[in-house]
């Protein structure tokens, strides 16, 4: 996960495929505490998709292209 954090940029997403049994979440939190980003501190935001969360998810994509942060979708 360090050299996925190291690789990344503000124009340039991260992006996981998931399979059966395998969740980056933990690990993206722990490297998210490591450099400030956080969702105490509003930094790090986790969306679970279904029905009604689009909005939410933009929202919280904007917000974070603007101030700074992670969202996870």
């Amino acid at each position: 996960m360090e050299t996925c954090y190291r690789e990344m940029k503000p124009n340039i997403p991260i992006f996981f495929v998931l399979f059966p049994g395998v969740d980056p979440t933990p690990d993206v939190e722990k490297i998210g505490e490591k450099y400030g980003i956080t969702a105490a501190n509003g930094k790090f935001v986790n969306i679970s998709m279904g029905q009604g969360q689009e909005e939410i998810a933009k929202k919280a994509l904007f917000k974070a292209g603007q101030e700074g942060g992670w969202v996870m979708v």
